[in-house]
């Protein structure tokens, strides 16, 4: 966190009066850059790509209940993809081994394989009777697969990895997890446990690839096995930094399949007979043990005390972690950021992040949007709108093995299907470890909820992803995390010049401080795209509490009351910025106090905040509270100190609905011209201006509703009437 000290509080004050003057001033002319006419019809363009909200980025997921994580996870998963299996095994590892009957002969002579009992065909020892008749307990009928790929990793030359079933402790995991595998292969490591017993523990970042077992094969034990290695891929990709992609394994009774999780998709082979496709088993895990950490899906950065990156010929090594949050969803850009340093000791800061492969990297949409106001306005506007934003120093795509690394490409062939992720608990709501003979009513085959899964047909476009880095040259605070309410209010400003961002959240617009001086910064760009834009993407995530309520609902809703046969296309625009503003301003005013000077019923400031900030788990829509904010209710519970500023925010609410209704009054054009728009900027700046002077001096510095309620210093609703009746 940057020290809000850094000069005296009257000196922060003229330097903030003086930015906003210099934002209202330079608004009314960068706004100008808006590329809509007033008489493009959005008849002719494509629909926007629909946003997919993350459930993962929800309280609930981070409250440590493992059932609560799971169904987030799996909610935002939703679905896989089922290929061939020949087909994903070609994917991630290419042609398979040349010499399978030599191996083969050789598990033969060691008695790994054995005739079977009737017959002349080989069979796995130890698998003498398929799993699902077997009388032995579900935790000991795999055992014999430690022998089986023990004997396979044998006849690869320096193989790295190791199997181990039936684990006695959980893997160490940096978010306290207590998932378990039924089994993993692990990596290697040369440690001497008699020394050091902790050194031999099981990290996520040791697993190279998570099994998951069942001994019947019922679409409930299907049900099961798929959400728990979801959730294993998940533990990996979440934990390890390191991670591009994650394999996993799951067995019902003889039915083998093998997963691919990365940020793009998850997939699913089509299932294999583990104990007659005996050339199947044996080219897999070859490959696996002859593979490299690179080929499983490891970066291959070098690792020491911190991360050492090469950018653009450029090393920087990590210094700490600044966020990691954007990992948590499995199909995401996975974002990750680090302080770090160059090697002549300057600080910067890196973000490593996965973008859709047919969108610009940040930097050269940062680059278009400052060549589009440098052609409409000239090079003195082009200065000072490069202030608002984060400058980028370099960037690149990371290179695998001398590739770009992108996620598998997967062609929509015939075939190909999808199947929904199924959410609710298969089985019980046990905790996450090794199976002990779990097993439901055999006479059952369908799923809990008496519903029976369908496949649907796999879409034309499917996704793929690019890895990149991106190094910034200034490190700066989240307006999530900023106390001065004061630098709050300077961080909402600005304008996207003839750009939607699409992305806003409390955590892409950043406090920098330099000099005693600071300034709100404008980041994460990969989702802006100019307002004429005729692209569209089938796959997003967005951030719901601080999306236009017409992107949340993809509807206008300032319509005239007149039907039309021909409805455009929803399109997002400057409006829609504007307005994911204005709720970055009512979640800090809402979700914190002055902590001097705080509220007297924080029950009911933290009711509000649940009003305009719902659960998502409870579907409720945000709409009402924008179209008509409950503003007499809310004020009564915050603090006295900004209830004026709460006062002017809610009032621009009512300015931004007059701007809506008349960029729609001509619908089914949404007309947005110069004037328009420069409108709708002025008065979101002169409202955030305007209630920076009204606490102009004061330094009220802010503090999260709950944890001054945890720490005892508020009081509750329920207080408060007790007090009175005494």
């Amino acid at each position: 966190m940057f020290s809000h000290n850094l000069c005296h509080a009257h000196g922060q004050s003229q330097q903030r009066n003086t930015l906003f003057k210099r934002i209202r001033n330079n608004g009314r002319h960068l706004t100008s850059l808006t590329l809509h006419s007033a008489l493009k019809s959005q008849l002719q363009l494509p629909p926007d790509t629909i946003p997919i909200h993350r459930f993962t980025s929800l309280s609930e997921y981070r409250s440590g209940d493992l059932s609560l994580g799971r169904q987030a996870v799996l909610r935002d998963v939703g679905k896989y993809i089922q290929v061939p299996y020949a087909t994903l095994i070609g994917l991630i590892f290419g042609s398979p081994p040349s010499n399978i009957p030599e191996i083969r002969k050789s598990l033969a002579d060691s008695g790994v394989l054995e005739v079977a009992s009737q017959g002349t065909t080989l069979q796995w020892a130890g698998f003498e009777v398929a799993p699902g008749p077997s009388n032995i307990p579900e935790s000991d009928t795999f055992q014999p697969l430690v022998g089986v790929v023990s004997k396979i990793f044998s006849q690869t030359p320096d193989c790295n990895f190791s199997f181990i079933s039936k684990p006695s402790t959980t893997p160490l995991s940096e978010r306290q997890g207590t998932a378990r595998p039924d089994a993993y292969v692990v990596c290697n490591r040369a440690t001497n446990q008699d020394e050091n017993p902790a050194a031999n523990w099981i990290h996520w970042f040791d697993i190279a690839i998570p099994l998951e077992f069942k001994k019947n094969n019922l679409p409930r034990s299907q049900q099961d096995n798929e959400q728990k290695i979801v959730w294993n891929l998940h533990s990996i990709m979440r934990e390890d930094p390191l991670r591009r992609f994650a394999l996993g394994i799951t067995i019902e009774n003889t039915s083998m399949r093998l997963w691919y999780s990365s940020r793009a998709f998850l997939v699913a082979s089509e299932p294999v007979d583990f104990l007659t496709s005996i050339e199947d088993v044996i080219s897999l895990f070859h490959l696996i043990g002859n593979a490299t950490k690179e080929q499983l899906g490891w970066d291959g950065i070098q690792l020491l005390s911190a991360f050492m990156f090469t950018i653009c010929n450029q090393t920087f090594t990590t210094t700490r972690a600044l966020a990691m949050y954007g990992a948590d969803a499995m199909v995401s850009r996975g974002t990750r950021v680090w302080e770090a340093r160059d090697i002549s000791g300057k600080i910067v800061v890196i973000k490593d992040a996965w973008r859709d492969e047919d969108r610009d990297p940040e930097g050269a949409i940062q680059k278009g949007i400052f060549k589009d106001i440098r052609d409409k306005l000239g090079e003195e506007a082009e200065t000072e709108a490069k202030k608002y934003f984060l400058e980028v120093l370099t960037y690149e795509d990371v290179n695998v093995h001398g590739k770009v690394d992108k996620t598998l490409k997967l062609a929509a062939e015939e075939g190909l299907k999808c199947f929904p992720v199924v959410v609710e608990p298969a089985l019980s709501e046990r905790r996450h470890l090794s199976s002990v003979g779990h097993i439901p009513d055999p006479d059952s085959e369908q799923l809990p909820t008496g519903r029976t899964r369908r496949a649907f047909p796999v879409g034309a476009n499917i996704p793929s992803k690019v890895h990149a880095r991106t190094v910034f040259q200034e490190v700066g605070t989240p307006l999530a995390d900023v106390t001065l309410l004061a630098n709050c209010l300077a961080c909402l400003h600005g304008s996207q010049k003839g750009w939607v961002h699409r992305d806003f959240s409390v955590t892409n617009v950043l406090w920098v401080e330099k000099d005693g001086q600071g300034i709100g910064k404008l980041t994460d760009l990969e989702y802006a795209k100019r307002v004429d834009s005729e692209t569209s993407h089938d796959v997003r995530t967005g951030t719901l509490h601080f999306m236009g309520v017409e992107v949340e609902i993809q509807q206008y809703l300032f319509t005239s009351k007149n039907l039309y046969t021909t409805r455009p296309s929803f399109r997002m625009n400057c409006l829609h910025d504007l307005e994911s503003q204005w709720w970055g301003a009512m979640w800090v005013l809402l979700r914190h106090t002055d902590s001097k000077s705080p509220t007297s019923d924080v029950d009911g400031q933290l009711k509000c905040f649940h009003t305009a900030f719902p659960p998502l788990y409870k579907r409720q829509t945000r709409h009402p509270f924008f179209l008509k904010p409950n503003m007499f209710c809310a004020l009564a519970t915050l603090s006295e100190s900004y209830r004026d500023v709460f006062a002017s925010i809610v009032g621009l609410a009512y300015q931004l609905q007059d701007c809506y209704e008349k960029a729609e009054k001509h619908y089914p054009e949404v007309r947005l011209s110069d004037d328009l728009v420069q409108e709708a900027h002025k008065v979101a700046s002169d409202a955030y201006s305007g209630s920076f002077e009204r606490i102009s001096g004061s330094d009220i510095e802010l503090i999260l509703l709950t944890k001054k309620r945890d720490s005892g210093c508020l009081s509750t609703g329920r207080e408060n009437k007790r007090a009175r009746r005494a």
